[in-house]
């Protein structure tokens, strides 16, 4: 059963897995003097997950660049942090619950300004109306940059392993 609830499932662990990145070595996250980046950006990872969870679409969209972009799966991109606020906020909407998920960094990079993070997820969700969850596996890629000092998700796109279902 494929709802919207489940791309935006597959989104939060995107950005998610993006402000993980700094789980790299401590050498990954340093930029033009800065010193470390790794603990920021998992603070970014820590916000994120209470925001998912508390289907927080505003605080999920802060954590975007004011030009960012996500690329949902079978869906067209969604320009602008304003229109992803958008996005989650009608996601949330849709009343799907993720359960859990995990995200296995392939490769996780930072220099100077730029960072980036590659891998893989699986997630727990239930659509709302059904009666149990499902689980679903992916990849994903994420592109950082930091602004005023922080890491934002400037770009986001990821996939399901799972084939599309037909429309209905």
């Amino acid at each position: 059963m494929r709802t919207a609830g489940l791309s935006v499932a597959i989104g939060l662990l995107v950005v998610a897995a993006a402000a993980v990145a700094g789980q790299a070595p401590a050498t990954a996250g340093q930029g033009k003097g800065r010193g470390d980046s790794g603990d920021a950006i998992k603070a970014v990872a820590d916000a994120y997950v209470k925001a998912t969870l508390a289907g927080d679409a505003k605080a999920i969209a802060a954590l975007y660049t004011e030009d960012a972009i996500e690329m949902p799966p079978n869906a067209p991109m969604i320009k602008g942090r304003a229109a992803i606020l958008q996005y989650y906020q009608q996601e949330f909407a849709g009343g799907t619950t993720m359960n859990s998920f995990t995200l296995v960094h392939l490769e996780s990079h930072a220099t100077g300004d730029r960072a980036y993070d590659v891998g893989t997820y699986q997630q727990s969700v239930t659509p709302k109306g059904a009666t149990s969850a499902f689980t679903d596996s992916g990849k994903y890629a994420v592109i950082l940059k930091r602004v005023g000092g922080d890491w934002q998700v400037a770009y986001a796109i990821y996939n399901s392993d799972q084939p599309p279902q037909p429309k209905r």
